[in-house]
């Protein structure tokens, strides 16, 4: 088996129903590719959708539910069998190239390496700008999604999207990666593909983190640590459909412990740069700086500035 595709899903079996079918249509070989759903939410109907369908390519649902998204993403690896693994959320969709792109890459390269791509936020054309998703919409100029109907979408309803806040990010490298001091903040576990010999000598998620991102930062950066590159592979795409995101003080705290839990792990002089995120989830200011300054990209500005002390912090050690 070439390519192992592992996807959490939770809460949405129309969604993971969207995102079967554009894994189903893929330009790669169907026997050459694994697809693994891990319901890590609670029991739906999924699974039967599977089963009528009889779809002709390897599919396996596995219940798990009322865990964590890290611990169902390493029950996906120990099921997997590929050569390649690729992470993938249970609420994107898979432009028809996505796996190919991956695995091609991989061989080309021709060592053991990390490869990330992008997301594209898709909107319904009647999705209204407001205070709470302005500075979405300024990450990028807007591009019509041309016959919506090839991603489960509504083929009667007008779709546009926008690029991945991740360009932007790399704006002040003329887009060179290589370039980049923070690349573990790039390894999200989504769109991203690894070689399995890698995960066999370097472990998987780390489940001591609850929640998302800094789990998949400490991924990232533990393979970094032990020689596996992080590429960008701008041939990868996955589109997501907006939703709204929640900034209360339940996902602040986690937000603040997974932070103090990753200092902590390595005691490294770079990642202590990254307590100038520890206030991102915080609803308070937030609303603060929403009210101050509408429309203003509060990630996008805390990146920035990390990146320009780093690359001041190289310079003086260098000289």
């Amino acid at each position: 088996m070439k390519c192992s595709v592992i996807i959490p899903y939770a809460f949405s079996t129309e969604r993971a129903v969207r995102l079967f079918h554009s894994l189903e249509n893929q330009d790669f070989s169907k026997s050459d590719f694994e697809l693994i759903f891990v319901n890590y939410g609670k029991q739906d109907s999924f699974e039967e959708y599977i089963e009528k369908s009889s779809p002709n390519l390897r599919v396996r649902c596995i219940p798990f539910y009322g865990k964590s998204v890290g611990e169902a993403k390493n029950l996906g690896i120990r099921k997997a069998s590929g050569e390649l693994v690729i992470f993938l959320n249970g609420d994107e969709i898979a432009t028809r190239t996505f796996i190919s792109g991956h695995y091609n890459t991989y061989k080309e390269v021709g060592r053991p390496v990390m490869q990330f791509g992008l997301t594209k936020q898709v909107f319904e054309d009647k999705t209204r700008t407001s205070d709470d998703n302005s500075d979405i919409f300024r990450n990028g100029i807007r591009y019509w999604l041309t016959e919506p109907e090839k991603y489960g979408l509504d083929k009667n309803k007008s779709y546009y999207y926008i690029k991945d806040i991740r360009i932007k990010m790399m704006e002040p490298y003329r887009y060179e990666f290589d370039k980049v001091h923070y690349k573990m903040i790039f390894a999200q576990t989504s769109n991203l593909s690894i070689p399995m010999e890698c995960i066999r000598r370097f472990g998987g998620l780390d489940e001591e983190f609850c929640g998302q991102e800094i789990e998949d930062w400490e991924f990232g950066y533990r393979m970094m640590k032990n020689g596996i590159e992080l590429m960008y592979n701008p041939q990868v795409a996955v589109l997501k459909l907006y939703e709204k995101e929640k900034f209360d003080n339940k996902r602040y705290s986690e937000w603040k412990t997974n932070l103090e839990t990753l200092l902590t792990k390595y005691n490294d002089r770079l990642l202590d740069g990254l307590t100038e995120f520890k206030t991102f989830f915080d609803p308070v200011r937030r609303e603060r700086l929403r009210k101050a300054e509408p429309g203003k990209n509060i990630w996008l500005e805390v990146y920035k500035h990390l990146e320009l002390s780093a690359g001041k912090n190289s310079f003086a050690e260098a000289n």
